[in-house]
């Protein structure tokens, strides 16, 4: 039988112990060396069968099918690469993709209303200059944003708009171009899992029409960011009243981010006030219509690059002229009297 004595000298050593892990934990960086300081919770092992999906009634005349796909998902919707992918720091040499489905895609009377990609991400370095630059496409076609976003050492969510013919056929391929910008390890990330978010009803009703936008040909610095929708009329091939919304993306030197992680605000509306913007920022809009039955469709348009001033130079009055004119005329007046 173990001493008092003996007890806590034992505790004593674990705690010694266990307080030295910590320690080395905390120095690690984990864009320095991942595999010393990978998060615990990216580890967890995930419940979820190979595709986890479904679908909800929302009892409005719409439903919502949902398909996760992470590193527990298997053949068609993901094939994990040897040592990177779901769960493992990825680089620069170590893209990989994983493909989206939609199972009841091509009912004849289902109507797509509206579909979102949500990844989640880890460690995203996409706000800073010379930052990360990771880029996601849908059967080869850009999202919007077009790359993730996320801050150092920390979990982000990037929400991406999706054009529902992406998911029509029923499979989309997803594909992530790591720290696209670099040939070397400059900058990493892993993914926890990416969620489709698919809205559709039956009944054959029809979205609305695209939006047609317009905005001014020159922006400076102290003028607002204003978007017109111009049509069409009407809105809707129904006949369905129409609503607009409004997502706002600033590349400030990093790639088209969110107005609000570019920590410019975030604007809902048609206008972005001047003291929101900077000289040399790039602006664009995305304005989605939306019918009475949740059906959409979207458009956007970028801004011109913001200038310091948008004025002409000024044409020169008329005695700013006429002091060449009147010279020209003196000097025909001498070389006539020369002639004489």
């Amino acid at each position: 039988m173990k001493t008092r004595t003996q007890i806590i000298m034992a505790l004593a050593v674990a705690c010694l112990f266990l307080t030295g892990i910590a320690a080395a934990s905390e120095e690690n960086d984990l864009n320095e060396d991942p595999s010393l300081a990978y998060p615990s919770s990216i580890r967890s092992v995930s419940i979820m069968a190979a595709s986890n999906e479904g679908s909800v009634d929302n009892g409005d005349g719409t439903f919502t099918f949902t398909q996760q796909v992470d590193e527990s998902s298997t053949t068609p919707h993901y094939i994990a690469p040897n040592g990177y992918g779901f769960g493992d720091y990825s680089w620069w040499n170590e893209d990989y993709g994983w493909m989206h489905t939609f199972p009841n895609a091509t009912d004849a009377n289902l109507t797509i209303n509206s579909v979102k990609l949500i990844i989640k991400a880890w460690d995203v370095d996409s706000n800073v200059a010379n930052g990360e630059f990771d880029h996601i496409t849908g059967d080869g076609v850009d999202f919007d944003p077009v790359y993730l976003q996320g801050t150092s050492s920390q979990w982000s969510i990037t929400e991406f708009d999706v054009a529902p013919a992406l998911i029509a056929d029923g499979n989309m391929n997803v594909f992530i171009d790591i720290d696209m910008n670099h040939n070397e390890d400059t900058w990493a990330t892993t993914l926890d899992s990416s969620k489709l978010v698919v809205t559709y009803s039956y009944g054959g009703n029809v979205p609305p029409y695209a939006p047609e936008l317009s905005v001014p040909t020159c922006v400076a610095n102290d003028s607002a960011l204003v978007v017109t929708v111009m049509g069409p009329n009407p809105a809707d091939p129904d006949g369905d009243a129409v609503i607009y919304t409004y997502r706002w993306f600033v590349d400030i030197g990093t790639g088209y981010l969110d107005d609000d992680f570019a920590d410019r605000g975030d604007h809902t509306g048609t206008t972005v006030p001047a003291a929101d913007t900077q000289i040399d920022d790039k602006w664009k809009v995305r304005v989605t219509a939306t019918d009475i039955y949740g059906a959409q469709t979207f458009s956007e348009i970028e801004f011109p690059v913001i200038v310091r001033t948008c004025q002409e130079e000024e044409i020169p009055e008329f005695p700013t002229i006429a002091l060449p004119v009147a010279a020209i005329i003196g000097l025909a007046f001498f070389m006539q009297r020369r002639k004489d």
